[in-house]
């Protein structure tokens, strides 16, 4: 058990989505390789006794660049285990993010199904990315 109670679902809120349609670049697409990239970023912004207040950011964009960009950022508050009150710093938040990516699961099942939902309705090409998160390449 650490900083974060992972009994308790996160608050979860949607701050920004930014789609921009890129189109095709040329006829000869069949001939190109095409790779889907995803990258993730979590900002911890603040903490009190009962919270620490996350930024959370999923990227989604192929390359070469083609067909669409996607940005997604959520704000995301955990409530915290009193029982770890005395060790509580921004440091100790962040270390136990980034060692415990498994945190933020509802995060990145949340994420997943929006951007999942936001590319169902291109006929073309709908993205389901994993609900893991994504080191930056």
């Amino acid at each position: 058990m650490g900083f974060i109670n992972v009994a308790k679902y996160p608050k979860i809120n949607l701050i920004n989505i930014d789609f921009n349609y890129l189109g095709l670049e040329d006829e000869e697409i069949g001939q190109k390789n095409i790779d889907l990239k995803i990258a993730d970023e979590v900002i911890v912004k603040d903490y009190d006794q009962n919270f620490v207040y996350l930024t959370f950011i999923r990227k989604v964009f192929f390359t070469p660049e083609i067909f669409y960009n996607i940005l997604v950022e959520l704000n995301v508050n955990f409530e915290l285990n009193e029982d770890f009150a005395d060790d509580l710093n921004m440091d100790n938040l962040e270390r136990e993010i980034e060692e415990e990516r498994e945190i933020l699961a509802p995060v990145l099942e949340k994420v997943s199904l929006l951007i999942g939902n936001i590319t169902n309705i291109d006929d073309d090409l709908t993205i389901i990315t994993p609900p893991f998160f994504q080191e930056d390449e």
